[in-house]
């Protein structure tokens, strides 16, 4: 996890086009749902601000049930 993810969200909710190494789903699309850091069920530009305070580590919570920024989910990017 790097700024340079925190900077894909960004283009992608600004809808610039975003490319994907894979085997990482496109952004907003997967299960859990890729790039949606505090698992709010959308991508947004606090998703990106939760990744460049990990990347800086600052603190930073999160839903109980959300895993930590960081941690592999199942998507290689979350």
């Amino acid at each position: 996890m790097t700024a340079t993810d925190a900077l894909k969200i960004l283009r992608s909710v600004a809808g610039l086009p975003v490319t994907q190494t894979e085997p990482c789903d496109d952004i907003g699309s997967g299960g859990p749902v890729q790039g949606d850091m505090n698992c709010s069920g959308d991508v947004t530009a606090v998703d990106a601000l939760k990744i460049l305070r990990f990347v800086a580590a600052l603190p930073d919570t999160l839903p109980p049930a959300c895993p930590t920024i960081g941690s592999y989910s199942g998507s290689p990017d979350r």
